[in-house]
């Protein structure tokens, strides 16, 4: 997220007032004793409902070209559900020193949309083609387009740290191959499917694979 120029990152650092949670957390903070904020960004893990990993896996497998809006060096999070469930529980053990806090459910590492796109490939031991577009050019919405936000998304848990003790479990390049096992399993690689906003893209940008006019 992007503020004045700055990454945001801690989770004591000014945030939109018209943020959904912000107003939550102004809420709990007056109406009761005892509370703590838990922000969660994107979360990876087995049983997660989220089509993220799942999205690139869609495109890799069939060998299709992967459209991502921007430069691709746009830095996000992905943490395992097991952290975000080591956070809650370290919190519950120690409600004094939890108490009026705000947590972010982050992983200590970040990594950027392209970096993603190359470890879900390296997770199905295939190879990725990456093409980078604009949005505005290509005629498409990107919030449509791609499942991640186009922008610096990231944020860092040094409060869970400092005040909880806690440490971080996730290993990206391990958990994505935890996700693509899954994805394999489920059959879903082998299903029909279409990529018509894919295919704008890539026409608009000269990128499009065979059978698609550019």
């Amino acid at each position: 997220m992007i503020l004045n120029s700055c990454l945001r990152c801690c989770s004591q650092d000014a945030v939109k007032e018209s943020a959904g949670h912000v107003g939550v957390e102004k809420y709990i903070a007056a109406e009761f004793g005892s509370w703590a904020s838990f922000r969660p960004q994107y979360m990876t893990g087995s049983g997660n409902n989220k089509d993220c990993e799942e999205w690139f896996f869609d495109r890799i497998v069939r060998k299709r070209p992967v459209p991502i809006p921007g430069s691709g060096m746009q830095l996000t999070n992905i943490s395992h559900a097991r952290d975000l469930g080591s956070m809650l529980t370290l919190a519950v053990d120690n409600p004094d020193a939890a108490a009026g806090k705000i947590f972010n459910c982050v992983s200590d590492r970040g990594v950027t949309l392209n970096g993603l796109a190359k470890m879900c490939a390296a997770a199905a031991g295939a190879t990725v083609e990456i093409v980078n577009y604009d949005p505005a050019a290509a005629g498409v919405d990107a919030k449509k387009a791609f499942p991640f936000r186009n922008m610096h998304f990231y944020a860092e848990p040094r409060a869970a740290k400092e005040v909880l003790g806690w440490t971080s479990t996730t290993n990206l390049p391990e958990d994505l191959k935890e996700r693509f096992a899954e994805y394999a399993s489920s059959g879903r690689g082998e299903k029909a499917m279409t990529f018509d906003l894919d295919d704008k893209i890539l026409a608009a940008v000269g990128a499009a694979p065979v059978g698609v006019a550019a």
